[in-house]
């Protein structure tokens, strides 16, 4: 009754405008929202480290139960994000540059600089769908950090620690890294950021990345002051986080370690070789062991003895031998330096 009221009272020509009005007032506000990249249905982020004691991914936190790893240790992060559409993306990635006045993660370095576990070793939570096979993958260079923290850089941080750093990606290319911004004061708890644009050429990507434990050696004797790496950090945990994906704030991630999965310090500027992957016959699963298998190995062993003197003037070429040894991977880091010339590949 009162619909038939209604139709009765306003005339068709009136209702006919009204609604013409009303799609072109919805067509303005469309075009004014700045655009979205478009997303799949079921879209997941999932965020994974690796536990060097237990051989295996942990969706966790880090500690001493799961975990040895030594400063100036590289922490593997594999971010396996689902449900996309192709196209470009961004997210940004988050990290505790100091903890209660310490330092942390002092900056991001390639994924596998210093242990080198398979990016498809089934635990954890972030198991990509591309596994177990992941197609080739692509990289570009973190940008080095010029921030200043008591009287010492970040870059100088990147030149002692002699490692790699670099951003990986399966499943797409990236297109930019911009950063890293800090915020907070370094005398309590400060964060590093970059934002990560990328191009995905299906629904699945994986992300890898190192977060570099700040080394003692550096942080903040070099400068003539107390150490200050992260074995220095007490009580609470920091953190790595992935933020804002495409703009939006509900599939954030967040990890974190416990500062009794930290013990000991590896010289500056040590690279220790990385185990060249196993060939897999096509259509087979990778072997354990293998670095895209179960049970892959680290590379260096979760603690090292302390740091000698610095090298000075010519870079040193460092050997370097680990010794495994128990079942808690205890290893001793025997070194000998030298002048040496770069060659060539």
């Amino acid at each position: 009754m009162a619909t038939s009221l209604v139709a009765r009272s306003v005339p068709r020509r009136r209702v006919a405008a009204l609604a013409a009005g009303a799609a072109l007032m919805a067509a303005s506000i469309a075009v004014a929202l700045p655009a979205r990249p478009a997303m799949a249905a079921g879209l997941s982020v999932d965020l994974d480290q690796w536990a060097s004691l237990e051989g295996a991914w942990q969706n966790g936190n880090l500690n001493g139960n799961n975990a040895r790893y030594p400063e100036g240790g590289v922490i593997p992060f594999r971010l396996a994000i689902e449900g996309l559409a192709a196209g470009n993306h961004r997210i940004t990635i988050s990290y505790d540059f100091t903890a209660s006045g310490h330092k942390a993660y002092d900056f991001l370095a390639t994924w596998n600089a210093t242990n080198s576990p398979g990016l498809c070793v089934p635990s954890g939570g972030a198991i990509s769908s591309m596994c177990p096979r992941l197609p080739a993958s692509s990289s570009l260079a973190f940008p080095s950090d010029p921030y200043v923290a008591d009287g010492l850089s970040v870059r100088g941080a990147q030149a002692w620690s002699g490692v790699a750093r670099r951003l990986t990606i399966f499943g797409g290319t990236i297109t930019s890294i911009t950063g890293p911004t800090h915020a907070g004061s370094p005398s309590g708890n400060s964060t590093g950021e970059l934002l990560v644009r990328f191009r995905s050429t299906g629904s699945a990507v994986l992300l890898a990345w190192g977060g570099h434990l700040a080394q003692s050696s550096y942080w903040d004797t070099a400068a003539g002051g107390a150490r200050d790496g992260a074995s220095l950090v007490s009580g609470a945990p920091w953190h790595m986080r992935t933020l804002g994906l495409d703009g939006g704030g509900n599939r954030n991630q967040d990890r974190s370690i416990q500062p009794s999965a930290v013990v000991g310090e590896l010289p500056p500027a040590v690279v220790l070789p990385t185990p060249r992957p196993t060939a897999t016959p096509p259509g087979s699963a990778p072997r354990p062991g293998s670095p895209g298998g179960p049970g892959a190995a680290p590379t260096i062993p979760p603690t090292a003895t302390a740091a000698p003197a610095p090298v000075r003037g010519e870079r040193a070429l460092v050997d370097a031998a680990v010794l495994l040894a128990g079942g808690m991977g205890l290893g001793v880091v025997l070194l000998r330096t030298a002048p040496t010339r770069r060659r060539r590949p």
